[in-house]
């Protein structure tokens, strides 16, 4: 199966000198993590919600900043003949969540990573299921150096935290107990998104609860398929029904992909 069958063609497209709080909304309206940014006909980038969270949130920016400040660019492009594995391996390598699928050089849709783990699943032969042979996965995945917030802590300060430790996800903590988890997509769409003001609302306010988690004795297949159903991007580990770590999908694809790797680079 080549990125033919898998390419969105309609692209969510916002201007290049639209607001910060225009993508925000509209993230947060299509439930998307990022949209490609147009400027006089062409896509010149795309803003996601890392990119908002870290070149923005951070630095305090004025809701009306233009997008064209934040976005990354140029966009990285995939022909549309080359295979759901290569897109794998492009995404996983530069550390991107979206991918914009070009034919005869030119721009005409898009992928995510949502998309290919969906791929994955659905293919019987896919390398979820080759990867039967690994023992307990999840424990060499799982991040057991949880990175945590009070839930008393400002949106702003969970964003400085986040940027600081390359991350898009931390554990609120209440009291010493985890309560719930925030990612960068919490942060753009409910407090960018309805403008608020990040110093003064509390991540408690705006975090997801309760927190999904699974049993670090699972396989990667059921844990995928977790994160799929949730439409999710971070998991919390558990271990005789404790959380112990988390899981994210780019831990997903990088397994996939660092297995794969004699065969891509032998292309």
């Amino acid at each position: 199966m080549t990125l033919s069958d898998l390419v969105h063609r309609e692209i969510i497209r916002i201007a290049a000198d639209a607001s910060i709080a225009d993508a925000a909304r509209m993230m947060r309206d299509q439930k998307i993590g990022s949209v490609f940014v147009e400027e006089a006909g062409q896509y010149v980038g795309i803003v996601t919600d890392s990119d908002i969270v870290r070149k923005a949130f951070t630095k305090d920016l004025s809701f009306e900043t233009p997008v064209k400040r934040v976005m990354a660019s140029p966009l990285i492009e995939i022909d549309i003949e080359k295979s759901v594995m290569d897109a794998n391996h492009l995404m996983y390598f530069n550390e991107i969540r979206h991918l914009a699928i070009s034919e005869k050089g030119k721009v005409i849709g898009m992928l995510s990573v949502r998309d290919i783990v969906r791929f994955f699943l659905s293919t019987v032969q896919g390398p979820m299921n080759a990867m039967g042979d690994v023992i307990k996965p999840l424990t060499v995945l799982t991040h057991r150096n949880i990175e945590t917030i009070d839930a008393s802590a400002t949106a702003r300060e969970a964003a400085l935290k986040m940027q600081g430790g390359k991350i898009g996800s931390l554990m609120i903590t209440d009291n010493g107990n985890y309560t719930g988890i925030v990612t960068e997509a919490d942060l753009v769409r409910k407090v960018i998104g309805y403008r608020l003001n990040s110093a003064e609302i509390p991540v408690g306010v705006i975090m997801n609860t309760p927190i999904i988690d699974i049993d670090i004795n699972a396989s990667v297949q059921v844990a995928t398929e977790r994160m799929e159903s949730k439409r999710i991007r971070h998991l919390g580990v558990s271990e005789d029904g404790k959380i112990v770590g988390v899981l994210s999908v780019r831990d997903l694809i990088g397994m996939i992909a660092v297995r794969d790797l004699p065969r891509f680079f032998s292309k």
